[in-house]
């Protein structure tokens, strides 16, 4: 992994990530407001505005009336810095270009690649990447690098540092649930003051935590192992080598299964036992049966989303969290379940014990999260 790109992450805000993150939270800012959001004083916010100006991140657009002299308002530059957002899933490769705003600039999406080569892999990563970044107008220059996410297998092949070698860029390699909270982060523009959870469902479970405008990655990046809190301490081994996980009893695939061992289940989403797809694909026919009001398959969903809302639980006691976001395909096609089963979990104890109202939200970016994340590890990686 490249060190400089690397190094930004979980470092204390200086200057101007404090200027930046506050502009992008909330543009247009004036000076003094900017002063009175990061408590830098106004000869201080005063000198870095003007560095910025001068380095083109910020520009002026405009006036605020006052009482006396309007004030000068400032916004970000979206295409003044950009970065390019990669995630290799299962059925599909997500390619982002991404702004310092946050904003998608342009986006594409190709199947997965079935060889399992890694330069094969490569070649075609470079040719996307080089499409994308010409296809949008801007100067390669601009580029500050790439942010991949790809599933745990293909990081034997070292794709990141062969990226890097083939592009010229920094290349940073994250896990998909941490990128979607980063990519809920940028995109939604959740205050840095906010810590919340992102609660990710592809083919299995995981969440990714940012507390004070910072991914929580953990010694070795594995924070966030929603999928393995232990619900069951003599429960059915998981494949991580313990028992009784969320993903073991509640995950995307035991839905599946059970869908599979069930004829009425089976046909109402359309599953065949000899024409597999991919978990992910065959998740969303049994919620698309679920919506569209079949019974078995609203019955295993809603037995799953019991026992993800109670791990969810768990999540807030310990963060002392207010927000939750659910986000990945799983939860993009079958939220209108677990969304409520997990904000009727938290109900009951907040209202009795611990007197806090948690939010339970859908991120609006989910098929794009975690390469939009992806992406702005990178940008926020080189704010200071």
């Amino acid at each position: 992994m490249n060190e400089g790109v690397n190094a930004g992450r979980g470092r204390r805000a200086g200057a101007r990530e404090a200027i930046l993150t506050a502009i992008r939270t909330a543009e247009p800012l004036s000076r003094v407001e900017l002063a009175g959001i990061t408590g830098l004083t106004e000869a201080s916010v005063s000198t870095t505005v003007r560095r910025l100006l001068d380095e083109g991140l910020v520009v002026e657009t405009g006036r605020a009336p006052t009482g006396g002299k309007p004030r000068v308002l400032l916004r970000l530059d979206p295409a003044a810095r950009i970065a390019v957002g990669v995630h290799l899933d299962d059925d599909v490769t997500t390619y982002v270009l991404t702004g310092q705003t946050g904003g998608i600039i342009s986006r594409m999406n190709r199947p997965a690649p079935h060889h399992t080569d890694p330069d094969a892999v490569v070649r075609r990563l470079v040719a996307d990447i080089g499409g994308l970044v010409a296809g949008s107008g801007i100067d390669r220059a601009r580029c500050l690098g790439i942010g991949l996410v790809q599933p745990g297998p293909a990081a034997r092949h070292d794709l990141d540092r062969r990226l890097a070698q083939a592009t010229g860029w920094p290349v940073l390699l994250e896990n998909d649930a941490t990128a979607a909270a980063v990519g809920e982060y940028w995109v939604a523009r959740v205050g840095a003051a906010r810590p919340f959870a992102a609660l990710y469902m592809g083919s299995g479970l995981g969440a990714g935590i940012v507390l004070d405008g910072q991914a929580l990655r953990g010694r070795h990046a594995n924070a966030g192992e929603f999928g393995h809190l232990c619900l069951q301490f003599d429960g059915p081994p998981c494949w991580c080598g313990s028992r009784g996980c969320v993903e073991a009893l509640a995950g995307p695939q035991v839905v599946v299964d059970a869908a599979l061992a069930d004829p009425a289940a089976a046909a109402e989403a359309g599953l065949d036992a000899g024409a597999r797809r991919s978990t992910i694909e065959e998740f969303t026919a049994v919620a698309r049966a679920a919506r569209s009001g079949a019974p078995g398959c609203r019955a295993l969903l809603e037995r799953s989303a019991r026992l993800v809302a109670a791990a969810a639980e768990s999540v807030v006691n310990l963060l002392d969290v207010d927000l939750l976001v659910l986000t990945g395909p799983g939860f993009a096609a079958a939220s209108f379940v677990y969304g409520p089963a997990i904000s009727s979990r938290l109900a009951a104890a907040d209202a009795r014990t611990w007197h806090r109202s948690v939010s339970v939200t859908v991120s609006l970016a989910a098929p794009t999260a975690s390469a939009t994340g992806a992406a702005a590890l990178v940008l926020q990686s080189t704010l200071s």
